[in-house]
């Protein structure tokens, strides 16, 4: 019987658009905007910043340091900017808010920079929750099987009581929770419908 309910964060209650639109709100250079890509995104520091192993300071350093240097001052604006054109899934929330009513427990599990998470962290949406698990406090990432275990092990959860809901295209994170007994599949990113779907799938009435 599922008891708790497990999201993801980016994607799912905090809405983005891709990389390459994001950045479209620094430059009207759709070209640059692609190049701009491998200098944030595809980079080790942006990997750090995940694992909480570089200061969001030191990794825009990185950063500029190895990219030409005309995309020097768009990487500290991007990388000071960027979640604000984010915007909390409304929809989302509110069916994690009938799941409160209903009884479940409500968790985070999310990949996410402590920068990120301090410019969200006041949202709504985290006063539902039970428990919250971010990558950067942590120094672990999805799919390490140990960010899971971690989860369940400090909020003396069990595994097959658990759903989990994440975008992760990869399709990595949740291998990695079904094979140790979280239930779940991914949803289509920013899609509340799929949530709702998902629910259902588990005979989860919201």
């Amino acid at each position: 019987m599922i008891k708790n309910i497990i999201f993801d964060l980016m994607n799912v209650i905090i809405k983005k658009d891709s990389n390459v639109k994001t950045l479209m709100n620094f430059t009207n250079d759709l070209n640059k905007a692609e190049e701009l890509q491998k200098y944030i995104y595809k980079t080790e520091e942006w990997k750090l910043l995940d694992l909480g192993n570089i200061s969001h300071e030191r990794a825009i350093e990185e950063m500029q340091r190895k990219a030409p240097k005309e995309y020097s001052k768009l990487i500290k604006e991007v990388m000071n900017n960027r979640c604000q054109y984010f915007t909390v899934n409304e929809e989302t929330v509110k069916i994690a808010k009938n799941l409160k009513e209903k009884g479940y427990r409500i968790y985070v599990l999310s990949n996410l920079s402590e920068f990120a998470y301090e410019y969200f962290k006041d949202i709504a949406f985290f006063k539902l929750c039970d428990g919250i698990m971010i990558s950067a406090y942590e120094h672990l990432v999805k799919p390490d099987e140990k960010i899971f275990t971690t989860l369940l092990d400090r909020y003396q959860l069990k595994a097959e009581e658990c759903l989990f809901i994440d975008d992760d295209d990869t399709g990595k994170s949740l291998e990695t929770a079904n094979k140790i007994g979280i239930l779940g599949r991914r949803v289509k990113p920013n899609d509340s419908q799929d949530v709702l779907n998902l629910l259902e799938e588990y005979k989860i009435k919201v």
